[in-house]
């Protein structure tokens, strides 16, 4: 472990980042259309998240923080828009916030879980995963790296993620709250 403050502070905002971004996009995308937008959006967030993290005070939730700062960020983009009015009034903002704050701690722990399972499948199964879900690959491509048919690539994807959502579900039961 780095003894630099500045470092450990950058370490710091990168591991809460991460622990939030699915939260804040989540946030952004139900309140801006259409979708590149939003993705400015998010991306106004980051910046604006780390040019302000300073201001943090770790004694309150991290997501809290940034869905408050994303809120303004929406704010922004419709008064940059020409448009005064969000598309959802403050107070359903803040409902919406609200829950994401609450299961922030639950996703971070299915994701934990998600990550045990994955180093658990075999490395063909990995490889399909790798394929369709981080590549992008179209089905009929999968099937070429793996010599098979895409029926075929289907159903063993639909197995694979049967046998995750299982292992998750045990993953989680497993470990104390």
């Amino acid at each position: 472990m780095n003894d630099d403050p500045e470092i450990q502070a950058c370490e710091r905002l990168i591991r809460l980042w991460l622990e939030a971004e699915a939260s804040v996009q989540a946030f952004v995308f139900a309140a801006v259309n259409p979708v590149h937008d939003a993705e400015d959006v998010v991306q106004q967030v980051a910046l604006t998240i780390a040019r302000r993290f300073e201001e943090y005070d770790a004694r309150r939730p991290f997501i809290a923080w940034a869905l408050w700062l994303a809120k303004s960020r929406i704010a922004e983009h419709y008064r940059k828009q020409g448009s005064e009015r969000l598309v959802f009034s403050e107070s359903l903002m803040d409902q919406l916030a609200e829950v994401l704050v609450q299961q922030q701690p639950d996703q971070t722990a299915r994701q934990a879980a998600l990550a045990r399972c994955l180093e658990k499948l075999p490395e063909k199964s990995r490889q399909l995963l790798a394929l369709r879900y981080e590549e992008d690959a179209p089905m009929e491509r999968v099937a070429e790296a793996v010599e098979s048919s895409a029926g075929a690539v289907r159903v063993m994807l639909f197995r694979i993620r049967s046998l995750l959502a299982d292992c998750v579900n045990q993953e989680l039961r497993r470990t104390p709250a």
